[in-house]
């Protein structure tokens, strides 16, 4: 892994689990097909999962009850997203809908797309649940929550791959060919164009915000992360290479000081606390023993989940330098990795169709491995 401009490499720092943890499976749910997405309601009461294709399931959190079964995208679904008191679908077929998760009723339905053609790929919601912004395309749209479109641009040269919001929900950031694109709200309206732009000559394919809003990181199609400081000069941006594929993962703790990354079977973690990742080396977490797949933190707590197709599951403590594996592992490559609102319950689905929910608090360590 090459560090960020600086002449001279650091000792790299390695770590791999050193506990094998049991976890107690509350429930599992055999859903048949590869898992696109998991989303927990907002309330942590139900989970909503949408296989490849074919309806999506809302069940009980508890229980793995189905409490409804939703009309699905044809011809394949693509994102969940949770709003406060909402829940969003997009699929294939360039559409978004919203639905009402306590009736399970269908809200609205928003063309997300400018035709027919380009798949709604991206549907996510502000972080107070009041927007929800979806890319088709070279499409950006904005809707409230009634499917109002608030805001909408074709400008991008290249369809957009990655989206995400910024932290105080007053903009977005959208990944592209070319690079980053920053809308904002002023005032309570869009602007028209984008307040910065940040340049890469490649496809940023990846993208996460910090919590903080400070840094805007992008994971790219060249094998690279690249690392934006707010607000950006040019020339003071950062690229980290040396991955083994494309970085379609990237997470971020709620301290905004860890960036977790990956593209290939280790977890590599940067610390941006003080001046950032220049002239540092990062810490690379081993124990998957194939391509990492799935990486996220906890809303409020310290332990990153990272899953790969290797079917395991690792939880990482970066600050107290704790690790470990989750036995036992999955048949089937890991396809999505969700926590509960509030990080106590860890969601699992896999490429077999199977999705578990495992209780974090209820932990067993065992033998030093």
């Amino acid at each position: 892994m090459k560090q960020p401009d600086s002449p001279e490499a650091p000792q790299k720092e390695q770590s791999k689990p050193d506990r094998t943890m049991i976890l107690k499976k509350k429930w599992s749910f055999p859903v048949g097909e590869y898992i696109t997405a998991i989303e927990w309601l907002s309330d942590g009461s139900a989970v909503a999962i949408a296989p490849g294709t074919g309806g999506i399931l809302v069940v009980d959190s508890t229980d793995s009850r189905v409490r409804a079964r939703l009309r699905g995208h044809e011809p394949g679904n693509c994102a969940l997203a949770a709003g406060s008191g909402l829940l969003a679908t997009s699929g294939q077929d360039g559409l978004a809908c919203l639905w009402n998760p306590e009736t399970h009723e269908l809200i609205t339905e928003l063309q997300a797309a400018e035709s027919g053609r380009e798949w709604c790929e991206n549907a996510k919601f502000s972080p107070n649940g009041e927007l929800l912004a979806t890319s088709a395309g070279r499409t950006l749209r904005i809707w409230n929550r009634i499917g109002e479109c608030v805001f909408e641009t074709s400008s991008h040269c290249a369809t957009i791959a990655a989206l995400t919001w910024r932290p105080d929900g007053a903009g977005v950031a959208t990944g592209s060919y070319q690079g980053v694109q920053l809308f904002r709200c002023r005032n309570r309206v869009w602007e028209s164009s984008p307040y910065e732009k940040l340049i890469w000559k490649g496809s940023i394919i990846s993208l996460q915000w910090s919590p903080n809003g400070r840094y805007v990181a992008g994971g790219s199609q060249e094998n690279t992360v690249q690392f934006w400081r707010l607000p950006h000069s040019p020339g003071q941006e950062l690229f980290m290479s040396g991955y083994a594929r494309k970085v379609r993962e990237l997470a971020w703790d709620e301290s905004s000081r860890f960036l977790a990354t990956s593209g290939g079977d280790l977890v590599t973690v940067w610390d941006v606390s003080g001046k950032g990742p220049a002239g540092t080396m990062p810490k690379e977490l081993e124990g998957h023993s194939a391509h990492v797949t799935q990486l996220v933190f906890q809303h409020r707590g310290g332990l990153l989940a990272s899953g790969g197709d290797d079917g395991r599951v690792f939880l990482w403590n970066l600050a107290q330098k704790q690790s470990w594996q989750i036995e036992p592992a999955q048949s089937a490559p890991i396809t999505v990795l969700r926590w509960s609102p509030n990080d106590t319950l860890l969601s699992v689905g896999s490429a077999d169709g199977e999705v578990s929910v495992w209780d974090v608090k209820e932990r067993t360590r065992v033998e030093a491995c």
